[in-house]
């Protein structure tokens, strides 16, 4: 029997109760293939709508924004085209092509609650986010490895930071992202699912849903717990483990250069690049732990409305580590700032005379190379 043809009718010519509607699940599953605790989830309120979409708009032009003078003022100022530099614009490509990419359709997911772009475009948009959010994460634990051996290894820090060598590592970065998340387009399909109406009387519809489809639950379990690990559990490792060493050798190193520096401004100082330093670890951390967290959930509990509600606003806080990078990365930095203002005086075709001395307080250096690596 023809599947489209079988389902030509219209649900207004029949009253189903709960009963008649128990008796006839069994027949759409069979007929449609459908699991019966796997159904469409139920949209979501128009109240959160409207908050989900106001909090995407904001995060999507935030991102988009900000990630593109990131870039625009590595590439304006050849002093600030060093290694960290060469990273920070490979991140800001990836959260920039998350912004106008990803967000975009999953936002338009979230509202309608059913896929209605295909499965070609349901492929390649598991596709590009595994790729993007791969690189970004990857690119970050890059990027705080390269800062470690520049602080706590200067002179192996000599032969590895070369903006030749972080070419080649991003090359193989981007081309592990790519090869990691082919398997998501394999697994990515649209399928029709059921859908409860929310009236009173049990009411049935059949939409489509852009979805991961594994062949047995052994495999679904071991590919979300792999990404778990590698994806979150290692780069958050190695995270605490360069920046806390980072912090402890900047805490331990007595200062240098001016004799006349206080003490207090000194700690001041030093207190300034740790605490930014927690800020870095904690930010990638909060933004990405409830997504992997929710995985996991999934794999040992049914898909609830609740779960359903919890998961658009998880992956949201996800999203915004797009944002919060450029504002860590680069607007927190006062090198960066001072590029900033410099780019935007020669716009104005106003002469530049400020200072830019590559320390994160004119006048106040624990060691100005080891500062600006740090930070």
């Amino acid at each position: 029997m023809d599947e489209m043809a079988f389902f030509n009718f219209s649900l207004e010519d029949y009253d189903f109760n709960s009963s008649d509607f128990l008796s006839f699940l069994p027949i759409l599953n069979n007929t449609f293939d459908i699991p019966e605790n796997d159904r469409l989830p139920e949209e979501l309120p128009d109240k959160l709508k409207t908050i989900i979409t106001v909090l995407y708009s904001i995060i999507i032009a935030g991102a988009f924004l900000g990630n593109s003078v990131v870039i625009c003022v590595i590439l304006a100022n050849s002093a600030m085209r060093n290694v960290t530099n060469v990273f920070l614009i490979s991140l800001a490509i990836s959260d920039i092509l998350i912004a106008v990419w990803n967000m975009p359709l999953m936002l338009m997911y979230h509202l309608s609650s059913e896929w209605t772009h295909g499965e070609p475009l349901c492929k390649t948009i598991s596709f590009m986010t595994s790729v993007t959010v791969f690189a970004s994460i990857v690119t970050l634990t890059a990027v705080s490895t390269e800062r470690y051996y520049a602080v706590c290894h200067p002179l192996k820090a000599r032969y590895i930071r070369t903006n030749k060598r972080a070419a080649i590592a991003l090359v193989i970065i981007w081309t592990v992202a790519i090869a990691v998340s082919l398997p998501f387009t394999w697994l990515q399909r649209v399928e029709l699912r059921l859908a409860l109406t929310p009236d009173a009387d049990v009411g049935i519809r059949i939409a489509e849903l852009c979805a991961e489809k594994y062949p047995n639950a052994t495999l679904d379990h071991l590919h979300t717990y792999i990404i778990f690990v590698f994806w979150y559990i290692v780069p958050m490792a190695i995270m605490f483990f360069t920046y806390g060493s980072i912090a402890h050798r900047l805490w331990m190193r007595k200062p240098i250069g001016d004799a006349q520096e206080s003490p207090q401004n000194i700690d001041k100082l030093k207190r300034k690049i740790i605490k930014m330093l927690i800020i870095i670890v904690l930010v990638f951390g909060i933004c990405w732990l409830p997504f992997f967290a929710i995985q996991i959930y999934r794999l040992h509990n049914s898909a609830t409305y609740g779960y359903r509600i919890a998961l658009t606003i998880i992956q949201l806080i996800g999203y915004s580590n797009s944002m919060m990078n450029p504002l860590i990365y680069g607007f927190m930095n006062q090198r960066f700032q001072q590029s900033l203002k410099a780019m935007f005086r020669k716009c104005k075709h106003v002469s530049a005379f400020g200072k830019n001395n590559g320390t994160l307080h004119n006048g106040h250096t624990i060691n100005s190379i080891t500062v600006e690596s740090a930070v």
